[in-house]
């Protein structure tokens, strides 16, 4: 047994859903081998953020050499946050299982309430929620927000390494900027992150920092003619620079977005799709507060998914704002987000730069840390953005699927193989038949293998070809849930997907969001041409 062996399995495995024990010779070799090692951890992360729940077992001895081995090899990369891309206003909803999951990152886990009484009930008060978030930031005076993030103790080692949360900063031209707080621990252990911020409602100067005891993690701030951002030095040390603004730059209308509890997790809501958001009664908060409690789930196999892996928010009975929130996965609880205070201050005195930060990043705290990979997901990008960013030959459809609108092209980061970026392309069709396309380093390495219990159905004179298999349909709805944000509509139940080599040996994957015919299928793929093309003809 050898490394591509090894990787050859692991390839498949996000498809094919495993059973049974692992094989004692690919156990013995992801034992002995660090990276082999690290690759089968972050492809089992990847089964548990969205839910597959195989039975792969191995004896205890040989866990515990594999989890040694991880922790020698498996090291977060963390990245810079550095305004740069003009990036548009991230895509509502964006909620994201975890570290691992490479199709679930743009809008995979959008809240689906039904139209019952109780969830018409749980809708409204979740509405009524996010206005009193925002409410919190329009006060008088200088609004002083202190909450806390609590990792968790988790046995579950591959839990215990995918957890994270969204952090948004601003730019120097006002747009948003979505990264990913990351935030390991070791099997067992946790820790507390402090979340501090400062808003100005007459003048929209903003201060954020993120830090783990006196360690900066992320800072942002607007002091009324710069955007100042902690950043990484070309020696890796973390920095305090200063972006003047640019002449379109206004601050954003609503802190609470990029500022409060629920950064990034705050949603629109459609009553025409599957529950997913419940009432689950009242409480009574530790200070004798008294509280209603929310469950929204999430996941690409619909309601069921919600049982073991959701968020619990604690409302306050008295203004609905978030006391806590909480996320469970597999029914463990990761992380816990609490709000430790809130107040207005008189202090014109205060510093919106971030000036003397960067001293204190020097003294970090013990392994594993906190960091923040950046820009998980740029939404709305050009077709040039997809060609200069992508280490592989990118395809898009000439004049894209007859039924259906204009493409939007998301750029999201391939987490299972960073710094890789992949890439999906939305078209929305009014018939509701609407088509995603995805393409990305980790696919052109799974779907090279797992074709090869495939089908082939058709070969475009275009030289694509496109295979089918009892898979694929699973690979569908994932796609067009993940691009749900974009089409709006919850996958079908007569939804297909195919899996396509193209003449690059490169290969992407389709959803469409329906039934199509072969007439349909085949004229959509002889469309397809490399975006290089694409751009020079456009």
């Amino acid at each position: 047994m050898n490394c591509n062996h090894v990787q050859n399995y692991l390839d498949s495995f996000l498809v094919e859903r495993p059973a049974g024990e692992l094989h004692s010779d690919i156990a013995e070799h992801i034992a002995n081998c660090p990276r082999c090692a690290h690759d089968y951890e972050t492809a089992v992360q990847a089964l548990y953020a969205i839910g597959i729940t195989g039975n792969i077992t191995v004896s205890p001895g040989l866990k515990d050499s594999i989890l040694s081995r991880i922790a020698e090899t498996g090291e977060t990369t963390q990245k810079t946050v550095k305004p740069g891309f003009s990036v548009f206003r991230l895509w509502k909803p964006v909620v994201i299982t975890g570290a691992a999951v490479i199709l679930l990152i743009i809008g995979s886990l959008f809240l689906q309430p039904g139209n019952d009484r109780e969830t018409i009930i749980a809708v409204n008060l979740l509405h009524t929620v996010w206005a009193a978030e925002q409410a919190v930031f329009d006060k008088a005076g200088v609004v002083y927000c202190v909450n806390e993030i609590i990792v968790k103790p988790v046995r579950n080692p591959v839990l215990s390494k995918l957890r994270w949360l969204p952090v948004i900063s601003i730019e120097s031209d006002g747009t948003q900027r979505f990264h990913q707080l990351t935030l390991p621990a070791e099997t067992g252990e946790g820790y507390t992150v402090d979340d501090e911020a400062w808003y100005d409602p007459d003048t929209g100067r903003f201060k954020h920092i993120v830090s783990i005891g006196e360690t900066p993690v992320f800072a942002n701030s607007y002091d009324g003619n710069s955007i100042h951002v902690l950043e990484e030095d070309i020696k890796g040390n973390l920095q305090v620079s200063a972006y003047p603004l640019a002449p379109n730059f206004k601050p954003p209308d609503n802190p609470s977005e990029f500022l409060g509890i629920g950064v990034g997790l705050t949603t629109t809501l459609d009553e025409k799709n599957d529950k997913q958001v419940s009432y689950e009664g009242e409480t009574v908060l530790d200070d004798g507060s008294k509280a209603r409690i929310l469950k929204v789930g999430f996941g690409i196999d619909g309601p069921e998914l919600s049982k073991s892996t959701y968020f619990l928010y604690k409302i306050l009975e008295a203004d609905n704002t978030i006391a806590e929130m909480e996320w469970f996965a597999q029914n463990n609880s990761l992380l816990v987000v609490r709000r430790v205070s809130t107040e207005t201050l008189d202090n014109t005195e205060l510093k919106w730069n971030l000036a003397g930060l960067d001293s204190k990043s020097h003294t970090a705290p013990k392994q594993p840390m906190p960091g923040i990979q950046a820009d998980m997901v740029i939404p709305d990008v050009s077709v040039q953005h997809m060609i200069g960013k992508a280490d592989f030959e990118t395809y898009i459809f000439e004049s894209g699927p007859s039924w259906a609108g204009r493409h939007v092209i998301a750029d999201v980061l391939d987490i299972v193989s960073p710094p890789h970026r992949m890439f999906m392309i939305a078209y929305r069709a009014d018939d509701k038949r609407h088509v995603v396309l995805i393409q990305s380093h980790s696919y052109n390495r799974m779907a090279s293998q797992i074709i090869k219990n495939f089908t082939l159905s058709y070969t475009s004179p275009n030289g694509f070809k496109v295979w089918s298999g009892p898979r694929t349909k699973w690979i569908a709805k994932i796609l067009l849930q993940s691009a749900g944000a974009a089409i709006h509509d919850q996958p079908s139940e007569d939804c297909t997907g195919y899996i396509l080599e193209s003449p690059s040996r490169t290969y992407p994957c389709i959803a469409i969001n329906g039934e199509l015919t072969d007439k349909e299928l085949h004229s959509l793929i002889d469309s397809l041409l490399p975006a290089k093309e694409y751009a020079e003809k456009d």
